[in-house]
């Protein structure tokens, strides 16, 4: 980003990895307005504290990106009334588990290859669509402030915000650092899966790598890469996702500003 930031990960008490995109510079020289676009892990613990947080922020529309089978394993959202909750799981994924529970058994090595082959399946996957087209629908339609999660808040998440943030025109070193605030998470989401399998009975749970519990750089390219494999641009992959010429202009229109924040 252009300006120093602080961000409080567990401002929405009973989750993790939260943030604002506002302040993100586009390479015209505007910005991404605070207070309309939100990321974060799932919702899945919060409590009054965190959903009194999220009635000061204002979000009108969570979007979880998770299946159906991790719903019922973690629990479904805490919101607070008022909040329109719109379930956009990237369907088609490889399992019923988030990134990071999935390709564990291969040791580091083999973690890191099952990233980089999720970032890559994102440039085709159907759930991925349907799920980028609509967060830019409602932002588009001036229906924000929204907030847009998975399980970590960092790969399906990542993707779709990081889409988004492209497709208005947002500087790649201003993506890739929000991308990359994830890496943040990596504790609080070792210890939701070490309290996650404690309560599954599991007495041996894997060993995780970082590059499990994390992002690199080198996912976001990876996705970047397939993009351009599979539909010759980054242009090309929103018209397959279905994001027309006015729907990009709406989405500008809502999301940015002149000045250095709003």
């Amino acid at each position: 980003m252009s300006r120093p930031i602080f961000i409080d990960q567990f401002r929405l008490s009973g989750a993790w990895n939260f943030r604002d995109v506002g302040g993100a510079r586009t390479m015209d020289g505007r910005a991404v307005r605070s207070g309309m676009l939100f990321r974060s892990s799932e919702l899945s613990q919060l409590d009054e504290q965190g959903r009194t947080e999220m009635r000061r922020l204002g979000v009108k529309a969570v979007f979880d990106l998770r299946g159906d089978a991790e719903v019922a394993r973690s629990g479904a959202d805490r919101l607070p009334s008022g909040v329109l909750l719109r379930t956009t799981p990237y369907r088609n994924h490889t399992s019923d588990t988030a990134p990071h529970e999935g390709g564990v058994a291969g040791g580091e090595d083999g973690q890191l290859g099952h990233m980089m082959r999720t970032y890559s399946s994102y440039a085709s996957l159907a759930g991925a669509f349907d799920a980028i087209r609509e967060v830019v629908t409602v932002l588009a339609a001036g229906e924000g402030p929204i907030l847009v999660h998975c399980a970590a808040g960092k790969d399906r998440a990542g993707w779709t915000v990081a889409t988004v943030l492209r497709a208005v025109g947002v500087s790649d070193a201003d993506i890739v650092a929000d991308f990359l605030r994830s890496n943040s998470g990596i504790e609080p989401l070792r210890r939701h899966m070490q309290a996650v399998w404690s309560t599954m009975g599991d007495e041996n749970p894997p060993e995780l790598s970082n590059a499990m519990l994390g992002v690199s750089e080198q996912y976001y390219r990876r996705g970047l890469e397939a993009v351009d494999q599979v539909h010759g641009s980054f242009e090309g992959y929103l018209n397959a996702i279905g994001i027309s010429e006015s729907a990009l202009a709406d989405l500008r229109g809502a999301l940015l500003t002149d000045g250095s924040d709003d």
